[in-house]
């Protein structure tokens, strides 16, 4: 049973997000034996928005950051921001997410950055024929994606109080828990915490056609820099 809600925290990010629709957004309000309601959110994922919209069958405008950054496109959606075209293993892609978002929300970028969440990455390719190689694969992507989130923090001087959420189920696979947590620690994080309750969400394919119903569970890395 989850533990009543904390009070309202300023912001989230997410990474490598796919559709809008609700059933498939990673859940940031999801913490360690608990829920955290979040005011603002900043959703960032791979494709740019071209791609995007014509993946997941969604119309929507953008609007052009002011902002002397690498990002071109970006949305607002639901209340949300969205973010085009963000590579989370380059740190580069993240500073300038978070910048574009904190100047639209006047708000800090610790607001933003203090918890990041990741749900289920999974190497281009699939390599489903090959599972040791895609589990070699997935560790690889999670310890460079918290090398840069790491460097991220570090531009904006953050070194405390920063926690990367990452729901994949203890068995998964494509990255069993004792991988994903060698992956984390490898990358830069402190310590790794697994929550006790069973989460289920849905996971959408990187083509956006498909979808599967999981079970997964909560992995909370601690980054102190």
């Amino acid at each position: 049973m989850l533990k009543r809600a904390i009070p309202l925290a300023k912001g989230a990010m997410t990474l490598a997000e796919g559709s809008h629709k609700y059933q498939f957004k990673t859940d940031a309000t999801l913490v360690l034996n608990g829920i955290k309601e979040r005011e603002y959110t900043l959703r960032t994922t791979y494709d740019q928005l071209s791609t995007w919209k014509a993946k997941y069958a969604v119309n929507t405008s953008p609007f052009y950051p002011r902002l002397k950054t690498s990002i071109k496109e970006a949305a607002l959606i639901d209340n949300d921001i969205w973010v085009f075209g963000i590579d989370g293993t380059n740190s580069s892609h993240i500073i300038d997410a978070v910048t574009v978002a904190s100047q639209f929300y006047l708000i800090q970028p610790k607001d933003i950055l203090s918890d990041i969440y990741i749900k289920n990455l999974n190497a281009e390719g699939q390599h489903e024929n090959n599972m040791p190689l895609l589990v070699k694969l997935n560790m690889s992507l999670y310890e460079q994606t918290t090398r840069a989130i790491i460097n991220a923090c570090k531009h904006f001087d953050l070194q405390s109080g920063i926690n990367i959420h990452v729901c994949s189920s203890n068995i998964n696979p494509k990255i069993p828990r004792p991988n994903l947590h060698q992956a984390l620690i490898a990358g830069g994080a402190k310590s790794v915490e697994t929550d006790g309750r069973k989460i289920r969400h849905k996971v959408g394919s990187n083509n956006g056609q498909d979808s599967v119903s999981l079970i997964s569970n909560l992995h909370v890395a601690t980054l102190d820099l």
